[in-house]
């Protein structure tokens, strides 16, 4: 599928991606964006994202997100759904889905249940920021553009170490890094830096870690208490999860963090085939990945915790791993 070819004689387009906008979902909506302001001038384009974190402030276009106005009566002639993998998940941008006279959804989630009238969905790919850049014109991806791009794929790939990482990856990836962007900076900037809320809740979590199944398991969570005290929000607890994860002889990581509304929302994430990430948070009302996925979920997180290790028993035992 070619991204022109559904552009064309298109005079409105709104673009949107997951609540909670991580790398991937930013750097797809924000690469497309600037792709159709400077491929087709013509149209009337508009990417809609809950607030991003600061770290991607940098990416041409940031300033032009903006939000949903669910009182406006607008119908766009294509609405595009990028990393999302079902509609609930659009959260209220979801409100132009709906009017939209067409729609097209590029996503990478095997949980994704194609509920667009186009639905481009490779589970095998390593990120929607691939997907979407290889839908696009080689020769019409500027630096501003292969930025966004190779944002998503290093967020979502772990600065490419995980197995979602294929050779297509490696490949486009160098394409996008001799347009002329600062990859090194992207990298460091997107991946490695932390802000010291980050860092203290990270020492928070680490603490409370514990060790389950013979230390194939490890899971932690902080609450809004531990999180009000060193002054941390949600978005300081990136990347805690595959730190855990990191620990020698893990096969899966679980790590919740309290929700103002006093939900938890949880990731995870696993090495090795063992566990299909995917379809356990489904139980709970959630998706992603075989080898990483989220939910959310209400009541005490150290009770949900010794539900999730119940869980992987319950496969191991099956699998006789």
């Amino acid at each position: 599928m070619i991204i022109d070819d559904v552009l064309k004689d298109k005079k409105s387009v709104a673009i949107a991606g997951h609540v909670r906008p991580d790398g991937d979902c930013v750097g797809s909506c924000l690469g497309l964006f600037n792709y159709i302001r400077k491929e087709f001038p013509e149209i009337e384009v508009y990417v809609y994202l809950d607030p991003i974190p600061k770290t991607f402030g940098f990416l041409k276009s940031a300033g032009n997100i903006r939000r949903v106005n669910t009182y406006e009566d607008r119908s766009f002639d294509l609405f595009v759904s990028l990393d999302c993998g079902d509609l609930s998940r659009l959260g209220d941008a979801a409100h132009y889905f709906k009017k939209a006279k067409h729609t097209l959804c590029v996503d990478h989630h095997l949980s994704n249940d194609s509920f667009a009238d186009m639905n481009f969905v490779e589970p095998e790919a390593s990120s929607t920021c691939e997907l979407i850049g290889n839908m696009m014109r080689k020769e019409a991806i500027d630096a501003d553009i292969a930025a966004c791009l190779y944002t998503g794929m290093v967020t979502d790939t772990g600065v490419f170490q995980y197995s979602c990482t294929h050779r297509s990856t490696m490949e486009f990836a160098g394409f996008l890094m001799d347009t002329g962007i600062d990859y090194s900076y992207i990298v460091d900037h997107v991946f490695f830096e932390k802000s010291i809320e980050s860092l203290k809740i990270m020492g928070i979590a680490i603490d409370k870690a514990k060790q389950y199944l013979d230390g194939k398991v490890i899971a932690s969570f902080v609450t809004g208490e531990d999180m009000k005290q060193v002054g941390a929000f949600p978005r300081h607890m990136e990347g805690i999860v595959s730190t855990l994860r990191s620990v020698r002889g893990t096969r899966v990581a679980f790590f919740l963090y309290e929700n103002l509304d006093g939900s938890y929302k949880g990731s995870a994430r696993a090495f090795g085939d063992d566990i299909n990430l995917a379809e356990l948070a489904a139980k709970y009302g959630g998706g992603g990945h075989a080898k990483a996925a989220g939910f959310t979920v209400q009541g005490d997180p150290e009770s949900f915790i010794e539900k999730l290790v119940a869980d992987v028993a319950a496969i191991y035992q099956e699998k006789n791993v």
